[in-house]
């Protein structure tokens, strides 16, 4: 092949889109043939076309060009012992090839690609999630795809180190981690699995599909997640402010739970200290879990005697659920009020469904929304929460919160619901 005689076709800007319309042709249908449509011709397509074709194009605006006739047109030229093959070839620098094609050199490559992943981890714990990847059942498999087409090796190298991670995961061991430092321990970077990289992306869905999850989101999704696997993060912020509760590290009593309660005074535990407790427990098989922080003191004010109650301060953080988990292992009922909006609602029912047979809702009736009323008025955004409210017990004060669309505050019914809680202790309550 004459590289300096091909270099024509360079030099003529009219050949551009033309061939650019003649590729596309050949990558859909697999062979050089149809038809290529060009609107808005320029002088210099104008040109080239007459050339080709013996007809004058100076007047027309657009053109069909038959591909096998523009082939045919090279006959009796200089260029009569290059196929058009040839010559698109060189004008583009690549081999021609058809979508098919490409896409069976891509399965191919692709295969090899997890191939080689299988080999070397053939036998370990991170196994399963390499393989619903290759299948594309992963969570966030969507990403890792995309990612293959863009950033080939650094997808391997990404991968490579969460299946490092998985291996390693500190609950094997029964042993708890922070990020920084389990992170460091596999990267050598106390960064490489934070959750807005690509790696600590995917280490979060790996960790989901491994878990039978669904895609998790915010922070503290995230942090139970992680917790659940033996990593910390967020261990001082993340807190649980409780009264009248007491603990055990193994057989051990924590002291400092004991002074608390011995002394009625309220306890503020992160959850860097309530990760080495190992069960905790209501003297009283009760516990009275609030939303807010000013119907937790109004509550602690009103009693005269130390009493199982615990602040979620809004939607429960980890410290929270872990607090509520190791109670209801003990057997507790738990009995929540919060706030009447649709982010109040939606908290009750996540407790709801996390420990229904030992949950119970404290001053959530209809009338107590009604009697709870403020002058905040809900847009229709956040009322549309309601619909995911899974509770039958709630579907009635929804119902309404949609009709007035006003929201509704504990504060407004502190004096119900300390009625309430002195009848449960007394035993005289019904729930």
């Amino acid at each position: 092949m004459n590289k300096e005689e091909l270099k024509y076709f360079k030099e003529k800007k009219g050949y551009k889109r033309i061939f650019e319309g003649i590729r596309e042709k050949y990558r859909s249908l697999g062979r050089l043939g149809g038809v290529v449509k060009l609107d808005n011709l320029t002088e210099d397509e104008k040109e080239v076309l007459t050339n080709h074709f013996k007809k004058d194009y100076r007047t027309k605006k657009s053109a069909s060009i038959d591909v096998a006739k523009f082939e045919e047109s090279l006959k009796n030229t200089r260029f009569e012992e290059y196929t058009l093959k040839d010559i698109l070839e060189y004008y583009f620098g690549e081999k021609l090839t058809s979508k098919k094609e490409d896409m069976e050199i891509l399965a191919k490559e692709r295969e090899e690609f997890f191939k080689e992943l299988f080999s070397k981890y053939q036998e370990c714990k991170c196994i399963d999630w390499l393989k619903s990847l290759y299948e594309g059942t992963a969570v966030g498999v969507r990403a890792v795809n995309q990612r293959y087409l863009n950033d080939k090796d650094g997808l391997k190298k990404d991968i490579m180190y969460v299946c490092d991670a998985i291996n390693n995961l500190p609950v094997y061991k029964g042993e708890k981690k922070r990020l920084p430092v389990f992170s460091s321990q596999i990267a050598r970077n106390p960064h490489y699995f934070d959750s807005n990289t690509e790696a600590g992306s995917m280490f979060i869905n790996a960790l989901c599909t491994l878990m039978g999850l669904n895609e998790v989101k915010g922070s503290e999704e995230i942090s139970e997640l992680y917790y659940n696997v033996g990593i910390l993060i967020d261990e001082i912020s993340n807190y649980v402010t409780l009264s009248g509760l007491l603990a055990y590290e193994g057989d051990m009593e924590n002291q400092v739970f004991k002074a608390a309660y011995e002394s009625n005074q309220v306890l503020q535990v992160p959850l860097l200290n309530l990760s080495k407790i190992e069960r905790v427990i209501s003297p009283s098989k009760k516990v009275y879990v609030v939303e807010n922080p000013s119907v937790f003191t109004s509550l602690i004010d009103a009693t005269n005697k130390v009493f199982p109650l615990v602040c979620t301060y809004g939607q429960p953080k980890l410290s929270s659920l872990l607090l509520l988990d190791m109670l209801y292992k003990e057997g507790t009922e738990i009995y929540y009020s919060g706030d009447f909006d649709p982010e109040g609602l939606m908290i009750a029912d996540r407790l709801y469904r996390r420990y229904k047979d030992k949950f119970h809702f404290l001053r959530y009736g209809l009338e107590d929304y009604l009697k709870s009323l403020s002058n905040e008025v809900i847009n229709d955004v956040r009322l549309s929460k309601l619909n995911k409210i899974e509770s039958p017990l709630l579907f009635d004060v929804a119902k309404e919160m949609k009709i007035i669309k006003k929201a509704g505050y504990q504060e407004l019914i502190i004096d119900d619901i300390i009625n309430d809680i002195k009848l449960i202790e007394e035993g005289k309550g019904e729930w």
